[in-house]
């Protein structure tokens, strides 16, 4: 069987994280992505002063990709950008408010010449908003939408280092991209899609904003959980585990489970609310159950009985998971200059595509496909080379 998006072209302005995810995906189910990059120095990702002339981290993002420098800023750049529009389906950017249509590449300019066009945006803020200029990566969103303010402990707020909102961004903007194509078969016109970080952020914040909306305060609880008592992160002989005791049935069958039945029927452990009151407490008896056994020991036990729970692991514990590789999470690759390498697969499984199906091109090198791309679309091999003497490509 054929790769649902195999003939389907994807220019791509990506760069850091959640336009390259977004195209990362879509690679994934065949499109054909072309990566412009500035000359020299590649995207700001790629990093040719780290070891081996690439950031690991944007090689886990660009397997399966074309690299075409192009030099934006160069008289010649726009027309060059036109002839690969041309044949082009997709085009997906997320440059600062303002920049495409500084290099005559926005929306408005595009759009009536090439009509077919789905014009992919992944922006910090939407367009327009007063925020729009401002430099957005996942930290800075996580600060403006309040993610900081409720993560942490009682003392202070803190970020994750997880870019979870620039993968959910890029997430966004591939199902919005496969929408329009859908429409796109039915009306043959292409369209704008728009995905703000800042929209995807909020929400993801609905378990915090049900009591605000409600007139309560929310309060940072650490590893706890505002609305469910018991739940936190608990020492074993070996490890960690966070344990969640969801329901009144999981208290009952975990007070059991603990050999403290007395509880059950105890009012002052009733509910969630009654049990809050005595968090400390509850998380001391706990404890105790915990810290003599094995982490692993206890998750088998708690998953037998039914009580949601996770072991807490090391990243170079769940890098090492056979399951990983198992699910094609992390896929086996390679870049000439740094040898053997991992790269992100696609977490969308597809029942009719088999996992020898699965494309696994490497990530590119800074260029590579400059002069195969320019030829196929019909630049001749003298006009290329005046384009790189011009410092244009």
């Amino acid at each position: 069987m054929s790769l649902p998006l195999e003939g389907i072209r994807v220019i791509d302005f990506g760069q850091i994280y959640a336009v390259p995810y977004c195209t990362l995906q879509l690679a994934a189910m065949g499109a054909e992505i072309i990566k412009i990059e500035p000359p020299k120095t590649g995207e700001m990702l790629r990093r040719p002063d780290l070891p081996g002339g690439v950031n690991y981290s944007f090689l886990m993002l660009n397997a399966n990709k074309k690299s075409v420098t192009l030099n934006l800023k160069h008289p010649s750049a726009r027309e060059i950008v036109f002839k690969l529009l041309e044949n082009a389906d997709v085009l997906v950017e997320n440059y600062l408010d303002g920049v495409m249509e500084s290099f005559g590449l926005g929306y408005d300019e595009l759009a009536p010449r090439f009509p077919r066009l789905i014009y992919g945006s992944a922006k910090g803020y939407g367009s327009g908003s007063r925020f729009a200029k401002l430099g957005s990566m996942d930290n800075t969103i996580q600060a403006s939408s309040g993610f900081i303010s409720i993560t942490g402990f009682p003392e202070h707020g803190v970020k994750t280092s997880a870019t979870f909102i620039d993968m959910g961004t890029g997430s966004h903007l591939t199902s919005g991209i496969l929408g329009a194509l859908i429409n796109r078969g039915k009306t043959g016109k292409g369209q704008k899609v728009e995905v703000a970080m800042l929209d995807v952020a909020i929400p993801a914040l609905t378990s915090v904003l049900a009591p605000v909306l409600q007139g309560r305060k929310f309060k940072r609880l650490g590893n706890r959980h505002w609305g469910v008592c018991p739940t936190n992160i608990y020492a074993a002989s070996d490890g960690e585990v966070l344990i969640m005791v969801l329901t009144e049935a999981h208290w009952r069958t975990f007070a059991r489970l603990m050999s403290h039945e007395e509880l059950i029927t105890k009012p002052e452990y009733r509910d969630h609310g009654a049990r809050m009151s005595l968090a400390d407490q509850i998380d001391e008896m706990i404890s105790a159950w915990t810290r003599p056994q094995r982490r692993d020991d206890i998750i088998q036990r708690l998953l037998e009985a039914g009580i949601p729970c996770a072991p807490v692991r090391e990243v170079e514990e769940v890098v090492a998971d056979p399951e990983v590789a198992e699910r094609g999470t992390l896929l086996d690759s390679t870049y000439p200059t740094r040898g053997d390498i991992k790269v992100a697969g696609s977490p969308v499984k597809l029942s009719a595509i088999s996992r020898e199906e699965i494309p696994r091109g490497r990530p590119p090198e800074l260029g590579e496909h400059t002069e195969e791309v320019l030829a196929s679309i019909g630049f001749s091999r003298e006009k290329i080379a005046q384009l790189r003497h011009d410092g244009a490509i």
